[in-house]
């Protein structure tokens, strides 16, 4: 041997195997980062529905006006109207993920100028990870989010 050599450097061996065990783990953690990305996508749409819905029970009464919600599930995007001349409020789009069942929500829904839902009903939304009910009771301008 070379009296100059020193024996101090890695081996390639031993380079790759912690490259291999630093791949593994950047493998493992990119699908928990892309679930999460779907869970705040989720969450980002029930919190802007929610605003939604506030924005055009508030703007019912102050405008004393009906305010319509109508949901276009096949395009994936709903919309809030000011009644009688039916100018667009807001139109929202969302992740095709996201499956609305209307079940008992009958449309266009909408809020009288009292601020009151003009009938109850409820629907669900279903995403790859959760599941959500929406429901208006009868005579009462709540609405509920539950979790199933």
């Amino acid at each position: 041997m070379n009296p100059h050599w020193k024996d101090n450097g890695f081996t390639i061996l031993e380079i790759l195997i912690v490259l291999s065990i630093f791949l593994i783990l950047i493998g493992v953690s990119v699908p928990l980062q892309s679930n999460s990305l779907q869970k705040l996508e989720d969450e980002k749409f029930l919190q802007a529905f929610e605003e939604d819905i506030l924005l055009m029970q508030s703007a019912a009464i102050t405008n004393g006006s009906l305010m319509k919600l109508t949901f276009f599930p096949q395009n994936h995007y709903y919309e809030i109207r000011e009644g009688g001349f039916n100018h667009l409020i807001k139109r929202r789009s969302y992740s095709s993920r996201i499956k609305i069942d209307l079940g008992t929500f009958t449309l266009p829904f909408s809020f009288y100028p009292s601020g009151t839902p003009n009938q109850p009903g409820s629907f669900t939304f279903t995403t790859d990870y959760s599941k959500y009910k929406i429901t208006f009771p009868f005579g009462k301008g709540r609405f509920y989010v539950t979790k199933q």
